[in-house]
């Protein structure tokens, strides 16, 4: 029994054996296939870099016999040049020496033929002939003109161009001829003025018109040349103008209060700023007014102004001292002047709002950190004022809400969720008109990513026919501007409302979510927007009140936040009184320096303060 099993195991491992022979012989055939074909592979590579090598030869072959070409082509015309201009040399030598004859000749016969005249040229077999040495010259400069300008193209312009006192000159017909017709046929040689005169001409007089100053700050400087007696009668006289900026110099005032007897009592003399918002400052108005104005008028940090001044004025103060002075002089202004600014901004019956952001460091539940935050801005339409507020970095609808319950008139805005409350509260007096431009928005997006049937495109051109209406209707009364709305611009809004009803049944996989989006926001806004035909006083966008939020932008862009919710809102405060000063047309810094000046004298009237009243106070006698 066990010589049998033994028996089984010795074919079993027979058997094994030959498979593996039998595969090892396979693997071996696909391994001298694989070979071959690595070497086919091999030969195939070494064929096409013999290849390359062969045609790189052959280029740089070709290269060379072009080069050979060119340098003969080139020796050719230049040989061909040379012989020309030496044979053209020549006969003008033979004509000047004939016509030298044939003037000394007419010299010794004049007066026999008074009658002919010597000074006109004739032809003679197509070659014309100068009756005159001056005429011959003449010519011949001409034909040395055009042979320059046949050797410049000729020989290409690459290397050695002609100087300006060799090029010849063109006629100004010419110049402005088709390509085809372009022949630079050179007229009159270039004739010498003489020297230029090296010193600076005067500008015209009306230079002088550009900028204004006082005439206190004009300073006259006579100037004579060197050797010249001042006491004798001069030859004449040119004036320049020249403007000149004067870096700011710190002053130093030295103030000294007297007591003195007054009646039976002795009483000290008062400061001159004693009604001043800076009383008992170390710093004058004017400085506050710089660091005030190169923030909220110029863009640029407080430290930065500071380190200005520094190195213009050697002066170094610290920065803690600027900034909370800064601070603290815009809180006096807003706390005594924001009220009644505030209800000249509610008193006009057409305002447009818009918001931003901006960083600030708020206090979370005892801890600072830095968060984005709202100013929302206000501009009114007749008495051009801007209003920013700042109510703790909210944007939600209880902030415009409370602003507004005061309110009776129209106000435009965008398609923002919180603006939808005075279309639903009817216990608010006040009239919502949509914006067009946030509609074109949404349809360019459209067109740009996703529309490929054109249907934003329709949109869009519509929507600029009304641009081009409403620009034709600037100069137009209110009345005037209506009347034109209703036969422009109202049948356009009826055929954009139609096609907006029909794209909108659409499913949106139909004409593109973008495309859908867009048709529902004009859909939602089209009461809004309609509405602003009504009135001829009313615009179509909220342009009006975004480009002067553009200060507040790039401001925020260089002094990056806020330090605090009070420092917000005396940015907020200072903005707004100061695009107010730009919309009419204020010197800011004058009005900054009324402000703090007399803002705080007892009896003042505040609302002499508000820009459409403003005027420069002065001091009682």
């Amino acid at each position: 029994m066990q010589c049998m099993t033994d028996e089984r195991l010795s074919r079993h491992l027979q058997q094994e054996n030959a498979d593996l022979k039998s595969e090892n012989s396979r693997l071996r055939m696909q391994t001298d296939a694989q070979e071959n074909k690595i070497q086919e592979k091999d030969n195939e590579v070494l064929r096409l870099l013999n290849q390359i090598a062969t045609d790189m030869i052959r280029k740089s072959d070709v290269d060379r016999l072009i080069e050979e070409a060119v340098a003969k082509a080139t020796a050719a015309l230049k040989a061909d040049y040379e012989e020309r201009m030496k044979s053209m040399a020549a006969e003008y030598e033979a004509r000047i020496a004939e016509i030298q004859n044939r003037n000394n000749k007419g010299k010794d016969d004049k007066g026999q033929n008074p009658g002919k005249s010597t000074k006109n040229s004739r032809k003679k077999g197509g070659t014309v002939i100068c009756n005159s040495m001056e005429e011959a010259i003449q010519r011949i400069q001409e034909e040395m003109n055009k042979a320059a300008v046949m050797q410049d193209m000729a020989f290409g312009g690459g290397g050695e161009k002609l100087s300006s006192e060799q090029k010849p000159a063109v006629n100004p017909e010419e110049e402005d001829a088709d390509d085809d017709s372009k022949v630079q046929s050179p007229v009159s040689p270039r004739v010498n003025y003489g020297e230029r005169d090296n010193e600076n001409k005067p500008r015209p007089a009306e230079y002088s018109n550009y900028i204004k100053v006082d005439k206190e700050d004009e300073i006259e400087v006579d100037c004579y040349p060197e050797g010249c007696d001042k006491n004798t009668k001069t030859c004449g006289m040119r004036t320049n103008v020249i403007w000149e900026l004067c870096l700011p110099k710190l002053k130093k005032m030295i103030i000294h209060l007297y007591r003195c007897k007054v009646g039976k009592n002795k009483v000290w003399a008062k400061m001159p700023n004693k009604d001043s918002l800076l009383k008992g400052s170390h710093v004058g108005t004017m400085y506050a007014v710089n660091l005030i104005l190169n923030k909220y008028l110029i863009g640029t940090a407080e430290n930065r102004t500071r380190k200005s001044i520094e190195y213009i004025t050697g002066a170094d103060i610290p920065k803690q001292t600027n900034n909370t002075m800064v601070n603290n002089l815009l809180t006096k202004v807003r706390n005594r002047f924001e009220e009644t600014y505030r209800k000249h901004i509610l008193i006009d019956p057409y305002l447009a709002t818009d918001e931003t952001v901006g960083d600030v460091f708020v206090d979370d539940n005892g801890e600072i950190h830095l968060r984005t935050r709202y100013f929302w801005g206000f501009r009114t339409s007749v008495t051009n004022l801007v209003y920013f507020i700042y109510d703790k970095g909210s944007r939600s609808r209880e902030v415009i809400v409370n602003f507004l319950k005061e309110f009776i008139g129209t106000i435009q805005t965008d398609g923002a969720s919180m603006y939808k409350i005075f279309e639903k509260d009817p216990t608010l007096n006040v009239t919502r008109l949509s914006c067009l431009v946030h509609i074109r928005r949404y349809f360019l997006k459209s067109m740009k990513f996703e529309d490929k049937t054109g249907v934003a495109y329709k949109f869009l051109e519509r929507i600029r026919v009304i641009y081009e209406f409403e620009k034709s209707y600037k100069k137009l009364t209110d009345e005037k501007r209506q009347e034109r709305r209703a036969i422009d611009i109202i049948p356009i809004l009826n055929e954009m409302y139609q096609d907006l009803l029909y794209y909108a049944n659409k499913a949106a996989d139909k004409c593109g979510e973008l495309l859908f989006k867009a048709i529902n926001y004009a859909l939602a806004e089209w009461k809004g927007l309609i509405r602003y035909t009504e009135d001829g006083r009313y615009r179509v966008d909220n342009n009006y009140a975004e480009q002067c939020m553009r200060d507040l932008a790039c401001g925020r862009k260089n002094f990056l936040f806020c330090g605090s919710d009070n420092a917000a809102k005396n940015l907020a405060f200072a903005y707004s009184l100061t695009e107010s000063c730009k919309l009419n047309n204020i010197n800011p810094y004058d009005y900054w320096a009324d402000l703090i000046d007399f803002i705080g004298c007892e009896g003042i009237d505040l609302n002499s303060f508000v820009h459409s009243q403003w005027h420069k106070h002065t001091k009682a006698a």
